[in-house]
């Protein structure tokens, strides 16, 4: 059976929120995924060039099928903001904020996708909201809403309580449907 670069890049996905950067490691990933650790550095050259397509997967997940329909900015809205809340409870943590912790400063190349991610993130959100609002006031939403998400993070990793982020989501939708007001 052929490994194809996906499901290197969905199991690089999985140790990184498992183990952090520092703690995963190309051995592993190459075990998880059936090849021997020299095959999968022919694939990617290094744990650092991972980092990129890992948080692209991400993106790509959480923006699929959303479209920049004026007439359904809500419902994308929510729709994006559920997914990002469901995998941060899922999951018990964002990847991104686990890479974003712990990509060394000797790993450029992984910062700057770190970096570029949240900014995607932010974009994303905020080209929603701009239907709806200024783009100062948008780019304030977008902002505060991940803000909001990544925080009730916490509390699932470290209480195993969800509620926090029920109410955030909860909160978060309730002041986007008063902009259509």
């Amino acid at each position: 059976m052929k490994t194809s670069l996906e499901q290197i890049v969905v199991e690089a996905r999985e140790l990184f929120r498992e183990h952090g950067y520092a703690g995963a490691s190309m051995q592993d990933l190459a075990d998880r995924v059936g090849l021997k650790k020299a095959s999968l550095y022919t694939r990617f050259p290094s744990k650092e060039a991972l980092v990129e397509p890992v948080l692209a997967l991400t993106l790509e997940e959480t923006f699929a099928d959303i479209e920049g329909d004026a007439d359904n900015w809500l419902a994308n809205y929510e729709a994006v903001l559920k997914r990002i809340a469901a995998e941060l409870t899922d999951r018990t943590r964002c990847v991104g904020l686990h890479l974003a912790y712990g990509v060394p400063a000797d790993a450029p190349q992984a910062l700057s996708a770190v970096q570029h991610y949240f900014a995607t993130l932010r974009n994303g959100l905020i080209a929603i909201l701009r239907h709806a609002l200024n783009a100062k006031r948008a780019a304030t939403v977008a902002t505060d809403a991940l803000v909001s998400l990544e925080g009730a993070t916490l509390w699932v990793v470290i209480e195993d309580d969800p509620q926090p982020m029920q109410r955030a989501l909860k909160n978060l939708i309730a002041e986007a449907r008063a902009f259509e007001a």
